[in-house]
């Protein structure tokens, strides 16, 4: 930034997809807009993700998020919600993104459709991607908006961190204090819509507010709780600070960033750092993996340890790469057959569980090798008594070499931050609207406690365009 101050309408702080959406709809209002965005590139998390978009038909989808929210999610909120998704595909037809239905592939791993196929929506719930493109599918869907953006001439200022807000004589935001090369400038404004992620990527937040323990981002490290800090200097309310979503993940001091894990084959089971079994590793929806740790319960062995080890055969080695479902911000393309991983030492092979455990540095060998005998009963009889695995993946491991890799928590997004009523203006503790203060997507989600494939794409853009209208309007 060169001018010491600035004044525009809209101010948008963070230029990922809810950004992008308010931007978009603030201009197309009428209103001058400016993004600033702490980063040297925009796209967030979105960049790393699967690009889908949830759907669903009518009353449905209020119905289906407030159940996945159980209750905890005003109901205007989550009627705004479903209201604005079911006008997606036609605002991004318009910005020249076309979309299509998501044919997803039979089977259940690594990961199933619909997410919760029990709850209202079922068997109704429809996926929407961008269609053609090269990548990933959320890399075609952020590389559309931020065409969008551009063609708008829409001014996006990078590597420029907010740092205050800036409220009047009564109250209201009217801007904000950047850092720009090290040096505070004042951006004043009509309105500052919050869209910069959530807290995933600061320990402090993550260990206060998550209820695993230590944690590691998946996606961009960018996400370090900004828009809840600035929401509280204006004293907003907070909504879902328990809310996550996350994968078992590798981590490595090669890379910044720890490599999501998913298996392609059934062969495989999950053991905690003694070497037991913790959970049925295939009960748990996708984007809700990490709730497995919160499986330990008194009349069993386990205790809450890490890290966590997946150990699989060559069945499961060779169905596909461990990483590559979820992007990660790494410079790494993870090998199809997971050879090369085994060959860089990411991936132990051993003869047999006693052998295995002792690579591990597991405490007691017999532990694994007890673990490794009950699971191939269980999966020969097609019962699991321990976690009532489904017979459908309970497969025993197969032929001489066992394979392990070492995981961690790994969260891909939260869903808490300042609590916001269906026009997307933050509310304070008693449930007013903060004047000139919006949030939109992973800053505080309207998810509350579950989550659906697709969810948090969406959130962003639905409540981005909210955002960036009624700000405008205002």
């Amino acid at each position: 930034m060169s001018e010491s101050t600035r004044n525009v309408d809209v101010l948008i702080v963070g230029f990922g997809p809810a950004g992008a959406a308010a931007a978009i709809a603030a201009h197309d209002a009428g209103s001058s807009v400016l993004v600033v965005e702490k980063t040297a590139a925009g796209g967030g998390n979105a960049i790393y993700s699967g690009g889908f978009l949830f759907d669903a038909p009518g009353d449905d989808a209020a119905d289906h998020v407030d159940a996945l929210s159980f209750g905890r999610t005003p109901r205007p909120v989550v009627e705004a919600y479903a209201d604005g998704l079911h006008r997606l595909a036609d605002w991004l037809r318009g910005i020249g993104a076309e979309t299509v239905v998501f044919d997803p592939p039979p089977g259940r791993l690594p990961a199933s459709f619909p997410s919760w196929p029990h709850f209202p929506a079922g068997e109704r719930i429809a996926y929407r991607v961008v269609a053609g493109g090269e990548g990933r599918r959320g890399e075609a869907l952020w590389d559309a908006l931020a065409r969008a953006v551009a063609e708008r001439g829409i001014e996006i200022v990078y590597e420029t961190a907010a740092h205050h807000l800036v409220r009047d004589e009564d109250g209201a935001v009217a801007g904000l204090v950047v850092t720009d090369d090290g040096s505070e400038r004042e951006i004043a404004a009509g309105a500052v819509v919050l869209a910069c992620g959530g807290f995933e990527g600061d320990p402090g937040l993550a260990d206060a507010h998550l209820p695993l323990g230590p944690t590691f981002p998946v996606g961009t490290p960018a996400n370090t709780g900004d828009g809840l800090r600035l929401a509280g200097e204006a004293g907003a309310a907070l909504w879902h600070m328990y809310g996550f979503f996350g994968w078992f993940s590798f981590r490595t001091p090669e890379f910044p960033s720890p490599f999501a894990i998913d298996f392609f084959a059934p062969s495989f089971l999950f053991i905690d750092a003694e070497g037991r079994r913790f959970a049925d590793e295939t009960g748990q929806e996708v984007h809700d993996r990490l709730r497995a740790l919160m499986n330990y319960q008194p009349h069993r062995e386990n205790r809450p340890r890490l890290p966590s080890y997946a150990i699989f055969d060559d069945a499961a080695r060779r169905a596909g790469p461990l990483n590559g479902l979820l992007g990660t911000p790494n410079d790494y393309v993870w090998s199809a057959d997971n050879s090369a991983e085994v060959d860089r030492g990411w991936i132990l092979s051993a003869r047999g569980p006693v052998e295995l455990a002792a690579k591990l540095g597991l405490p007691d060998p017999d532990v694994l090798a007890a673990t490794m005998d009950a699971y191939d009963t269980a999966a020969r009889a097609g019962v699991d008594p321990l976690f009532h695995r489904d017979p459908e993946t309970l497969v025993p491991l197969a032929g001489d070499t066992l394979y392990a890799i070492e995981t961690w928590p790994g969260v891909a997004g939260t869903t808490g931050g300042p609590r916001h009523d269906e026009c997307a203006r933050v509310l304070d503790s008693n449930g007013d609207p903060i004047p000139g203060l919006y949030s939109a997507g992973a800053v505080g989600m309207v998810w509350g406690f579950l989550i659906d494939h697709g969810g948090g794409l969406t959130d962003a853009l639905v409540f981005g365009r909210i955002a960036g209208t009624t700000a405008a309007g205002e």
